[in-house]
């Protein structure tokens, strides 16, 4: 339709002739245009990848939730997923749903061209019911589902007790059964990564997995289905390579080769169908949208759009998720009455011209938007604590063991779980569970080259003898540096007030527990009177940012000035664009200086630093220029720092004296964490990921030109962009040839240091855009932007990098709840050294969430941690045992600063356990022990009790008694009880215990004389003392809360 005036419609409905012809429309707007303009009725809404999918998806549920919408989920391209049947009776039953019930389906090509399961075969379960529960075991091994410890994948099951859960792939959520005897009393869906209940149910159908036939969803498509291909050039594409994939792997997993996009397209080219596209060529209509230009952060620019579009009779309404928007009284929006804010997320605002209606979202009013992620089954998060059997720990009395499973033991007539330990000569030791703290659990699994401890040795002995003689030593030099900084004075910061609270709401995601712990710490160090020097440790988008800001905030609304102190320009501007986008809105006023900066510009933000008429200045390393001064400097925030070397940070201290620094990383160099471990800095650790996280799946290995292929392949097919790391500028354009051959259709660009800046800018821009398919860069991207459709990173010539680069690599990708892989490559005959090997062994072993401080922690081991009064950073380790010393300079600390122990020491004849025939699962049971052992506080006690009794059913005796036990040893100290004995005769307490003894004194059989106490033994005396913490607590949370 090139040279022809193509008429411009209000709506695809109209487009009868359009429909019946298969023609093409343009589409100026995309994104949620797309949502908002397609038809009702029954409509096959094709899109090229996974990641469009979901956004339509999202978009038309935030415009219609009441109108039904289905997604038919394409099969993850693995051995284990492409014949799964749980899977594939999913699907079908997505599409036996949708042509009952009608709506929107929402597809890609791999999706239409993988076959489903149509189940023929059910069980309806309905609560009151009688049902004998080993013949519906029988009937789910008949039906193909598959026995396993935890559910959390479709088609597993599980019976403990009188508890089972099921996970029907037709159901959204797995399922839960609480049974009386043989009668179901209780329904209910749980999710599967927190293993909670979420939702009641009265009766629930189960399907089955054997006796399904197989269709091609094109043969199910109901007769009056209308068909939309959304970019179907984009389409075609990916339907290619989505078949390259399924050939790949299809004779190895034993399936059925899939249709071509061809075969595919003539079962849909029977129903009418329009192609929309974005492009303008060969397009017979056009839709009379446009898209909004994103104002990040310029507030005043959207209030002036809002204005015109209403003078132009448009209806404006705003989707956020930010409470500041959403607040009709005070917000932004509370003095433009024309403009209705909803409560919604859209991934892009757009004008409808026909229909008067213009809409906005948080990514053109900030930047940022809180999307959910596509919905992927999440392993549960207790897999975190998991200890598997030849997994290697550490026993702070007796070394290097590997763990060999659990085994039960009689203590005084009552039976308990032991882990058992395997040292060298094949001897174990039985360690009850209570006991299991003095284990360090390591990632790596015994291997030939394991050097294992042995019980009678006095190796280890000897070893931690000299460990501690250096912790005392060190201990004491410690004690004079601590007396020294507390010279150093400062005014403390003015309480945070009301604005502050503004801008903590106005934050669009949900904070996680380590978060807020850590802002609280922050708080409190700004509001004493010795300058802070905390480090903020936290995996890569696990939040340090957002630590930061709310700490910077607190400066400026008292007055102070603050330095943002990045490694690379790239992330300046990141930064620069995050800060100001987060305090739209608010009078703080942000200015940045690095190489990207104009000369003009950069001298004006230097002037206004020194007026002091700018808040926060954000820079590279021209911030330690001599000619940048700061009027009222108050807080210096350095990110990434393990990238400065020690004298950057050191000269700013001597420039600005007692200012407040907060420093942050994800790996931190080893001579940083050393003095946070022991103790010459404070440390925060940001271990909990976001809700939607998932692992980096990360492979190291020898060079594979046919797995760089495949992983490139199934990330593009996804909608998905690819990192490609080539350390040496020189091989990059051999590597492009390489990625142009195979994927002809890929927008390939290069970037590195050596570019021009503007060029060097342009190209990571366009990246962070979409603008690119494949970006080939040095290490340069390391600490770059944060572009969430990045899951994909291949780095070529690793065995040149430090283990902390690896790491900071890996956290580009896997930002946004989608699955992200790494891949570390070396040459594929080099031999390499022991210490490189160690490297690439810990980065492929240490991939669980959370897992940078664990990282560094290993890189500790591997190097060592450096002089701790010199300027060295990293040095030879003295032993390995780092975990065990810092716990052992921490007690030395505390005993020379009067500082009484954390822990109170319980004795027992009968210590708890959790039962076999409470949880048969000899795994889940040692997880659910270390994390009992774990738990800080009382309110995580009882959570975690609560969880348990969720999942399992009632506490039965010895766990009541071991919850009791753990409550008294972790958290007793803090009122008060040093020494607990808890017999089988009687139990006895002593310590200072005013708090605890009129609670006490209420419980049954108990009895207090001044510094001790007596009451009952066995589980009444254990849960009479927990009980009495639990409401000790409670009082004083009631007595500082306001209003008391």
């Amino acid at each position: 339709m090139q040279g022809r005036q193509r008429p411009v419609v209000g709506d695809l409905d109209g487009l009868k002739e359009l429909w019946e012809s298969g023609g093409s429309v343009h589409d100026r707007a995309g994104g949620a245009a797309r949502a908002w303009m397609c038809p009702e009725g029954r409509v096959a809404a094709v899109f090229p990848d996974v990641r469009q999918a979901s956004e339509f998806a999202l978009d038309r549920k935030a415009f219609f939730p009441d109108r039904p919408l289905f997604r038919l989920a394409e099969l993850p391209l693995t051995l284990q997923t492409i014949g799964s049947r749980p899977l594939l009776l999913e699907r079908g039953e997505t599409i036996r749903r949708w042509t009952t019930e009608g709506g929107v389906l929402v597809a890609t090509p791999g999706a239409l061209m993988s076959p489903c399961l149509m189940a023929d075969g059910e069980l309806p379960v309905t609560c009151g019911e009688e049902y004998a529960r080993d013949r519906l075991v029988a009937w789910l091994e008949r039906s193909g589902y598959q026995r396993a410890d935890l559910v959390w994948s479709p088609g597993q099951y599980v019976l403990r007790g009188f508890i089972m859960d099921v996970f029907d792939p037709a159901h959204a959520l797995p399922l839960r059964f609480e049974f009386f005897d043989d009668v179901v009393e209780r329904i209910g869906a749980f999710q599967p990564s927190t293993q909670k209940t979420a939702a009641g149910l009265d009766s629930v159908c189960l399907h089955s997995l054997s006796g399904a036939q197989a269709f091609m969803p094109p043969a199910l498509l109901p007769a009056d289905t209308r068909v939309i291909l959304y970019e179907p050039q984009s389409i075609e594409a990916q339907a290619v390579s989505f078949h390259w994939l399924w050939d790949e792997l299809c004779s190895e997993a034993h399936v059925d080769p899939v249709p071509s996009w061809d075969e595919v397209f003539r079962d849909l080219a029977r129903y009418p169908r329009l192609r929309v596209t974005r492009g303008v060529d060969w397009t017979e209509a056009q839709l009379d949208v446009e898209e909004l230009p994103p104002f990040k952060g310029d507030f005043g620019a959207v209030l002036r759009l809002c204005r015109d579009l209403d003078r132009l009779g448009c209806a404006v309404c705003v989707y956020s998720e930010n409470a500041r928007f959403l607040d009709g009284e005070n917000g932004p929006f509370a003095q433009t009455p024309f403009v209705e804010v909803r409560k919604g997320a859209l991934s892009s605002g757009f004008v409808d011209r026909a229909a008067k209606r213009a809409f906005i979202s948080d990514r053109e009013l900030s930047g940022v938007s809180a999307r959910a992620s596509a919905s992927e089954w999440r392993a549960p998060l207790e897999w975190r604590d998991r200890l598997s059997a030849g997994q290697l720990v550490v026993h702070e009395d007796y070394g290097l063991a590997v763990f060999r499973g659990i085994e039960e033991i009689v203590s005084a007539g009552a039976s308990m779980d032991a882990l058992v330990l395997e040292f060298a000569e094949n001897k174990r030791l039985l360690v009850p569970v209570l006991q299991s703290h003095k284990l360090t659990a390591l990632a790596e699994h015994q291997s030939d080259e394991t050097e294992l401890d042995t019980l009678r040795g006095s190796r280890w002995r000897k070893s931690m003898e000299k460990d501690k003689k250096r912790a005392q030593e060190e201990a004491r030099a410690l004690i004079e540096i601590f007396a020294r900084r507390e010279l150093e004075r400062r005014d403390p910061l003015t309480e945070p007030g009301e604005l502050y609270e503004s801008f903590v709401r106005a934050f669009p995601y949900t904070e996680t527990a380590d978060q807020l712990k850590a802002t609280a710490e922050i708080m409190e160090d700004l509001s004493g009177p010795f300058p802070m020097d905390r480090l903020l440790v936290g995996d890569v988008g696990f939040g340090k940012t957002e630590v930061a800001l709310r700490a910077a905030f607190r400066a400026v609304a008292a007055g102070r000035q603050v330095c943002v102190l990045v490694p690379t320009t790239i992330l300046a501007q990141q930064h620069y664009g995050t800060f100001r986008s987060r305090l739209s809105g608010f009078p703080v006023s942000v200015g940045i200086l690095s190489r990207f900066t104009s000369r003009s510009e950069a001298g004006r933000t230097a002037s206004s630093a020194e007026e002091g008429s700018v808040d926060i200045v954000i820079g590279t390393h021209k911030l330690l220029q001599k000619g940048i001064k700061f009027k009222n400097l108050g807080l210096l925030v350095v990110d990434e720092e393990h990238r400065f070397g020690v004298m950057h940070k050191e000269s700013l201290k001597r420039t600005y004296g007692a200012v407040d620094i907060l420093s942050l990383s994800a790996t931190p160099i080893p001579r940083t964490l050393a003095m946070a471990l022991r103790g010459l800095r404070s440390i925060s650790v940001l271990s909990t990921p976001p809700e939607d996280r998932l692992p980096v799946t990360t492979f190291a290995g020898p060079w594979q030109t046919a797995l760089v292929r495949k992983a490139v392949a199934c990330e593009l097919e996804r909608g998905g962009q690819v990192y490609f790391v080539v350390n040496r500028i020189a091989r990059m354009e051999e590597q492009r040839r390489m990625l142009a051959a195979f994927f002809p259709e890929a927008k390939i660009h290069a970037a590195h240091g050596q570019m021009p800046e503007r060029e060097l800018e342009r190209t990571m821009l366009d990246f962070y855009a979409g603008a690119i398919d494949i970006l080939i860069c040095t290490t340069i991207i390391e600490s770059g932007l944060d572009v969430g459709r990045a899951n994909t990173i291949i780095v070529d010539d690793s065995q040149e990098l430090g283990l902390a680069q690896m790491y900071q690599l890996r956290g580009r990708v896997g930002r946004r709840g989608e699955s992200a892989f790494a891949y570390f490559f070396y040459p594929e005959r080099e031999e390499l050294r022991k210490e490189t090997a160690d490297r690439l062994e810990a980065i492929s072993t240490l991939t669980d969430l959370g897992s940078g401080y664990s990282i560094a922690r290993r890189d500790l081991d591997i190097r060592g941690g450096g002089e701790i009064g010199g300027t060295t950073q990293h040095g030879k380790s003295r032993t390995g045992g780092f975990s065990l010393f810092y716990r052992m300079l921490e007690e030395e600390l505390d005993r020379l600063r009067g500082v009484e122990n954390r822990l109170t020491e319980v004795a027992y004849d009968q210590g708890g356990s959790i039962p076999a025939f409470y949880i048969p699962q000899e795994g889940v049971r040692v997880t659910l022990y270390r994390r009992l052992l774990q738990v800080v506080g009382l309110d995580e006690l009882m959570a975690l009790m609560g969880e348990m009794e969720d999942r399992f059913g009632p506490l039965p005796e010895p766990v009541r008694l071991l919850t009791g036990l753990t409550a008294i040893r972790n958290c007793g100290a803090a009122f008060g009880l040093r020494t607990v004995s808890v017999r089988k005769g009687g139990t006895s307490a002593e310590g200072k215990l005013d708090g605890l003894a009129p609670f006490l004194k209420k419980k049954r059989g108990w009895t207090i004389l001044g510094a001790h106490a007596v009451g009952p033994g066995g589980v009444p005396g254990a849960s009479g003392l927990f009980e009495a913490l639990r409401e000790a607590a409670e009082a004083g949370e009631q007595s500082s809360s306001p209003g008391e």
